[in-house]
């Protein structure tokens, strides 16, 4: 059995806590952002990579990269 490689774009929403004078001034505040985590979205596409005769090419193949 063929093996495939499934890629997925994923939405990342990051949160920050910002103190500003009012909602205008918000994005002018930026050097006062405090981080407060990020939150995943809902996918938005997928690639298919493949077919591979074993699970070592599929597993050395360049699309496997991963950042972390």
């Amino acid at each position: 059995m063929p093996y495939f490689i499934v890629q997925c774009e994923r939405k990342t929403f990051t949160k920050y806590l910002v103190k500003a004078d009012n909602a205008d001034a918000v994005m002018n505040a930026c050097d006062n952002w405090k981080y407060l985590g990020y939150v995943d979205g809902d996918d938005t596409a997928e690639t298919l990579v493949g077919p591979f005769d074993t699970q070592e090419q599929a597993s050395s193949d360049v699309a496997t990269y991963v950042e972390g």
